[in-house]
């Protein structure tokens, strides 16, 4: 089983001893996130690594989250499942300005005075995977009454020839 994750820590202190979280965290405990899914019952599993950056000896980490969540497709109107796998990494810094040589792939945070929430990481990470407009694959969506699936050849055969009559009057 997952242990649960801290939602308070203090990075200078977890980044000194190399701490490792590993656990679960509620989709229902992440607010915002909560207001974005049509069912949150599920766990968001995940990895968060502290170490001090090489080149800038400050607080780094790196988080890795993974997730199914429940979406409403834009398309059917339908709840769905929708994977969300991904790593990211992030240093904390005490001045913006000393950022600039990073690379664009890791995230920059302003040094707290005090601790910070992983919550607020995880939840951050996974609103930025949602898909502005979620949308099922068209494979998965399931058939339902009262949409089309017939083909347009087989409708034409089923309905009259308007023109019938005229063909009668023809000859």
């Amino acid at each position: 089983m997952f242990e649960k994750i801290p939602d308070l820590i203090d990075p200078v202190q977890c980044a000194e001893h190399n701490r490792r979280f590993k656990g679960a965290v509620k989709q229902s405990d992440l607010k915002r996130l909560h207001n974005q899914l049509v069912r949150s019952d599920g766990l968001i599993e995940v990895d968060i690594v502290f170490r001090r950056h090489p080149k800038l000896k400050s607080p780094m980490f790196i988080l890795k989250v993974w997730t199914l969540l429940c979406l409403e497709c834009q398309r059917s109107l339908e709840p769905f499942m929708y994977e969300v796998g991904t790593e990211t990494s992030g240093v904390f810094v005490q001045s913006l300005a000393l950022a600039e040589d990073l690379s664009e792939d890791v995230e920059v945070y302003e040094l707290p005075d005090g601790k910070i929430s992983t919550y607020e990481l995880i939840e951050e990470e996974v609103l930025l995977a949602i898909p502005m407009v979620p949308k099922q694959d068209e494979e998965s969506i399931a058939w339902r009454p009262g949409l089309a699936s017939e083909e347009p050849e087989a409708l034409q055969e089923e309905k009259p020839n308007p023109f019938a009559m005229l063909q009668q009057l023809r000859t």
